[in-house]
C-alpha cells in the first residue's frame, strides 16, 4: 500500500488556521505518528486535502513537506494498518462514549420531571449531530459491517432514549393523553 506522509510546521499560523487543518486531517482517516506528522493512505481524496492543506499553511508562512512512501515489507505494512485500526477503534470508542452520555443527560432530564419542549428541541439537535458523526464515520473510514452495526445500534439506543422523553413532554402539555 502506498502513503502519504505529511510534515507540518505551523509556527506562523494562527491556532484556528491549525485546528481547520487537523481537523481535516483528522477527516481523512490520517494517523498521527508524532505532532504534526501525519500519514495518510494515498488516496486521491486524500492527495486533494495534503495539496489543499499544504496550500493553507504556505499562505500563513507555514511549511509542509510532503512524501510518498512505501512500506519495506508485510511486517511494517501491518504495523500501519494496526495504527489505523487503532485510530478507528478510538474514534468509535468515543462516538459510543457521546452516545452514552447523550443517554445518561436524557435519563436525567426525565428523573427531574420538568419535561420542557426546548429541552426537547436541543436534545434532538444533539442526535442529530451524532447521527452526521456517524455517518461521517461510515464514509471516512468506509466501516465493515460490524463496525456500522456498532455505531447504529448506539445511536438507535439514544432515539429510545429520546423517544421516551418525548412521550413525557408531550403527555405533560396534553399533546396526547395520559
Amino acid at each position: 500500500m502506498k502513503w502519504i506522509l505529511l510534515i507540518i510546521k505551523s509556527i506562523n499560523v494562527s491556532s484556528r488556521d491549525r485546528m481547520f487543518i487537523w481537523r481535516n486531517i483528522k477527516n481523512t482517516g490520517a494517523v498521527s505518528l508524532s505532532h504534526s506528522v501525519y500519514l495518510l493512505q494515498d488516496s486521491e481524496d486524500n492527495r486533494a486535502t495534503a495539496s489543499n492543506i499544504t496550500r493553507i499553511v504556505h499562505e500563513r508562512k507555514g511549511e509542509v513537506l510532503q512524501f510518498f512512501a512505501d512500506t519495506f515489507n508485510k511486517e511494517q505494512e501491518q504495523k500501519l494498518n494496526n495504527l489505523v485500526a487503532e485510530e478507528i477503534l478510538a474514534e468509535i470508542k468515543e462516538f459510543s462514549k457521546e452516545c452514552e452520555e447523550f443517554i445518561a443527560d436524557v435519563t436525567r432530564r426525565i428523573s427531574n420531571k420538568k419535561f420542557k419542549i426546548f429541552e426537547l428541541e436541543e436534545l434532538n439537535e444533539d442526535l442529530h449531530k451524532l447521527d452526521k458523526w456517524r455517518i461521517k464515520l461510515v464514509q471516512k473510514h468506509k466501516l465493515d459491517s460490524d463496525n456500522i452495526e456498532i455505531l447504529s445500534n448506539k445511536l438507535r439506543e439514544c432515539k429510545e432514549n429520546l423517544n421516551q422523553f418525548e412521550e413525557k413532554v408531550l403527555q405533560k402539555d396534553g399533546i396526547i393523553g395520559q
